[in-house]
């Protein structure tokens, strides 16, 4: 009887009851005990926000139900469907399928999309690209997988790529990827693929075509000769001398108003030349040396030529060279060798300089500065660059450089700049006239449409 009453004396661990209700014991009893993570007895709800669930796990992202702190919840681990397995909500509409490839890709206007990707998958999207745009695009974070976003060409070939930048979203940039820029008008496709085709649980797809007026990029300079970041086929300016290209006379070389003053190139090369020729019946006195005829009037040396001079019964016409070598072949090599032709340019400098002329003529030359003969050259050879050097001072002011260049056959033409301790110049004022600063202005002396700085033959005939 004593151990009876002992036991009757401890506390009760009992379950509660509800009314004359006895509540078994386990999830669902109030009581929080074993693997439980919480229990509010007969509140436990799978339906109720910020509620203990039925199965005393307390309320999460991914249990179906919207809770505090969640802007969705619809209890899958794929997104696509407007709410992401992280529980927010997707801004870009839903892709549709069949998008597989770049010939099914889904139409858009170019807003955000969003999207899930089983392994292996691809979604592709078409945006109608005007004439010279860039396409842009970059998936929105967060990203929970590394992804590659692809451009193609309305052909179906494929033209750039994008990788995860920093912070792991994929990235398509036309700075980065020139085949994203300057595009051909019609219908290109940008396709998502996990990368190496794992499973992406969610993305949102943002598309930014870039308008053509604002697509400008560095470019090298034999894509874009005016500098201005579009490529010729661009450029409503291609020369960027201020004169569209339907207006003017000469679309590809300078003669507006914006003309920039003339200049060597980034390396120091001379680049547009006065020539005149091709002079031909004559053979060289020693091996390729040019002959010592004066071709260009009593006196050669004496001569400061202007565009569209006459000389020995040719005119004085621009040679614009489109790279470093100055190539008489295309214009002058109308005739047989043996052949001559002048080159002629005017150079400025604020103060008189010690330089050294860098020449590389096929084949022979000559060269005067201000009249005078600096240097000649009687050996038959190919163009090569700093082939040749000469010690001068260039006077302060502007000086007429000369250059008399043989040709005994095959390949004609030369290479010519300034060094300053071995280094190229290029910080000098260069013209085509003799009066100074050079500024042809649209001229078109034989009224024939084409402009004198591009025309073979600028006085007629």
């Amino acid at each position: 009887m004593r151990i009876h009453l002992l036991f009757a004396l401890l506390p009760c661990a009992c379950h509660p009851e509800v009314g004359d209700s006895w509540i078994e014991p386990g999830c669902g009893d109030g009581v929080v005990e074993g693997a439980e993570a919480c229990d509010e007895g007969a509140a436990n709800s799978d339906t109720a926000a910020d509620a203990c669930r039925t199965d005393c796990r307390v309320p999460g992202c991914g249990d179906g139900v919207p809770d505090s702190g969640e802007a969705c919840d619809d209890g899958n681990p794929q997104g696509g469907d407007g709410c992401t397995p992280l529980c927010t909500l997707e801004s870009g509409a839903p892709e549709q399928e069949p998008n597989d490839t770049p010939q099914s890709a889904e139409a858009t206007d170019g807003s955000e999309l969003s999207g899930y990707l089983p392994e292996g998958d691809t979604d592709c999207f078409a945006v109608e690209m005007a004439a010279c745009q860039a396409m842009a695009a970059h998936l929105v974070g967060p990203c929970p997988v590394p992804a590659t976003l692809s451009l193609y060409h309305p052909d179906g070939s494929l033209l750039a790529t994008g990788g995860p930048a920093e912070d792991g979203c994929a990235v398509l940039d036309p700075v980065e990827s020139p085949g994203a820029r300057f595009l051909d008008e019609g219908r290109w496709a940008v396709c998502v693929a996990g990368l190496l085709g794992v499973e992406v649980p969610f993305y949102t797809l943002a598309l930014e075509p870039v308008p053509a007026e604002e697509a400008h990029y560095d470019l090298p300079e034999d894509d874009d000769p005016d500098g201005d970041g579009y490529p010729d086929q661009c450029d409503e300016d291609r020369d960027g001398d201020g004169v569209l290209d339907e207006l003017d006379d000469c679309p590809d070389v300078p003669d507006g108003p914006d003309m920039a003053p003339m200049t060597p190139s980034d390396d120091g090369w001379l680049r547009a030349w006065l020539t005149v020729g091709p002079f031909t019946g004559r053979s060289s006195p020693d091996t390729c040396l040019p002959t010592a005829d004066h071709l260009l009037g009593e006196d050669d040396a004496a001569v400061w030529p202007a565009l569209g001079d006459p000389a020995g019964g040719f005119p004085w016409i621009v040679l614009w060279g489109t790279d470093d070598r100055v190539a008489f072949e295309p214009d002058y090599a109308t005739v047989d060798a043996p052949r001559e032709v002048y080159q002629a340019l005017y150079v400025h400098s604020d103060a008189a300089r010690a330089l050294t002329l860098s020449l590389g003529p096929d084949d022979g030359a000559r060269a005067w500065l201000d009249g005078d003969e600096i240097w000649e050259n009687a050996v038959c050879q190919g163009t090569v660059m700093d082939h040749y050097t000469v010690d001068l001072t260039l006077p302060a002011g502007w000086s007429r450089l000369l250059i008399k260049v043989y040709d005994q056959g095959g390949g004609w033409g030369n290479y010519v700049r300034f060094l300053d301790a071995g280094v190229p110049v290029t910080d000098m004022e260069l013209s085509l006239s003799p009066e100074g600063s050079w500024a042809p202005g649209q001229s078109d002396m034989d009224g024939d449409g084409e402009g004198d700085v591009c025309d073979r033959s600028p006085t007629g005939g």
